[in-house]
Parts: structure tokens; sequence; C-alpha cells
């Protein structure tokens, strides 16, 4: 479980805590203020979960961690037993996915973003 995993579980526990002690406490108010607060903040988390999500598929995940250790798109072929187009291919897509114009941007927000 990572950190943002039990953070959101944390978070939906004491949401339920908060709503069952504000029945039967006179600070009711301050408890679901409490409780409206941990939901906006995991209705936050979930989206940001969601943008977070890896967009490349296998191979290009592939393609990318070859890449970034430095191989050309010839020997990344030669590995991987596809032709040099086809790296080509799959590189434009990489570049879009990560919103890249260069190999070296592409590992970098790949990296950045736990797609790698």
């Amino acid at each position: 479980m990572d950190t943002q995993e039990i953070l959101i579980s944390e978070l939906k526990r004491l949401s339920k805590e908060c709503r069952l002690h504000s029945r039967s406490v006179n600070s009711s108010f301050a408890l679901m203020r409490v409780s409206n607060t941990i939901n906006s903040l995991l209705s936050s988390l979930n989206e940001d979960s969601i943008s977070d999500e890896n967009p490349l598929s296998k191979r290009e995940t592939e393609i990318l961690a070859h890449v970034s250790n430095g191989f050309t798109n010839r020997e990344i072929a030669k590995a991987l037993l596809i032709s040099e187009k086809t790296i080509e291919y799959h590189l434009k897509s990489i570049f879009q996915k990560t919103h890249a114009s260069k190999r070296a941007e592409a590992v970098t927000n790949a990296l950045k973003n736990r797609w790698l």
C-alpha cells in the first residue's frame, strides 16, 4: 500500500467516525464540517490519482526504459526484435503522452509521474 492509499484509507475512516460521533455529541456542526472537509480532500485525492494513471502501454514503457538507459533506436529495435520504424512510431506516441519533444524530456516526465 503506498502513501496515498494509506492516506485515503485513514481519511475515509475518520470521516465515518465523525459522522457517527456527530449524532451523539453537542458539537455536531463542528464534526460535520470536519467530515465535509475530509470528503472534499478525498475527492481531490481521487481526482489526482486518476490523472496519475500510467497512459503508456506496456510496450511503450519497455521502449522508454531502454531510452532511459541510453539505447539508440537501432539498439532498442534489435533488443526487442522489431523494426526501427516501429520504435519511431512508439516514440511518437510516448512523446505525445508525456508531453515531451525530446527523449530525455520524455524519460524525465515519465519518472516524475512514476510511469517508469
